[in-house]
């Protein structure tokens, strides 16, 4: 379990995330909560670039699954949070794609 800080300034439009106190550098962050047939919903994901020291960049999802997914999800690992994480670019494999894309037979 964590406790989730979003603070936003209207005025500056300024963003702050904090994952039980941690400041976290999101590039990005979704919070929705509706209601839909009388059950409560809530979505809440965020996004972390970062550069390995190879400089090859990973742009990496981190969200909370339905409970329903919980299952299916686990073969991802929920980490500490009880979040569970994709990755949505990641410049090695980018990297591994183009090569493989251009050692192709073609006919």
């Amino acid at each position: 379990m964590a406790i989730v800080n979003f603070s936003l300034d209207t005025g500056t439009r300024q963003a702050v995330l904090t994952i039980n106190g941690i400041l976290v550098p999101a590039t990005d962050v979704c919070i929705d909560k509706y209601v839909f047939d009388n059950e409560e919903f809530i979505r809440f994901s965020y996004t972390i670039e970062s550069t390995g020291i190879d400089g090859m960049k990973e742009r990496r999802q981190f969200y909370l699954p339905c409970p329903e997914e919980l299952a299916v999800e686990a073969h991802a690992g929920l980490n500490d949070e009880g979040l569970a994480s994709k990755v949505l670019h990641d410049d090695e494999q980018a990297k591994a794609d183009v090569i493989d894309f251009f050692k192709r037979d073609r006919k």
